[in-house]
């Protein structure tokens, strides 16, 4: 295992639909890339400021007319959740892209196979850009980690 990226950092509400990107150069072609990733908490624990959340969306985009009649409805769209995902690219381009819900994955790229929604095949030589996307975070503080190594399997 050869180690390429490793960082952990902090997200907060205000962070939302924005991203981070984290390169590493490659001295040579790389034939097997991992990748894992996690970020924590998942899910806003605290029921009032959950509805306050809810309200304030549907308020947003609810027809005025509509708005009084929401009453307990606003439980259908809880828990509310932080939503973190992974994209990929190298010299050549996009490599895809991770859309998942997990909040703790582990992601392959190899010559003739990859996680689905990512590029099979070897990376050239050069700059590899991951892109940590922050579509939503709902709690106070998200915490994440990022491991990014070549070949083996040393979680």
């Amino acid at each position: 295992m050869n180690t390429l990226l490793k960082a952990e950092g902090m997200v907060t509400p205000s962070c939302s639909k924005s991203h981070i990107a984290y390169t590493f150069h490659l001295h040579r072609e790389c034939r097997e890339l991992h990748v894992a990733f996690a970020y924590e908490p998942k899910t806003l624990a605290d029921e009032q400021l959950t509805e306050e959340l809810i309200r304030e969306g549907l308020g947003r985009y609810l027809p005025a007319e509509r708005q009084g009649a929401i009453g307990d409805g606003w439980k259908e769209y809880s828990p509310l959740n932080n939503l973190l995902t992974l994209s990929f690219d190298d010299e050549d381009g996009f490599r895809g892209a991770g859309h998942r819900h997990d909040p703790d994955q582990h992601l392959i790229i190899t010559g003739t196979e990859a996680s689905p929604g990512l590029v099979p095949g070897v990376f050239p030589r050069g700059q590899v850009t991951v892109m940590i996307n922050l579509h939503c975070v709902v709690t106070e503080e998200c915490r994440y980690r990022l491991h990014v190594w070549e070949g083996g399997d040393g979680l």
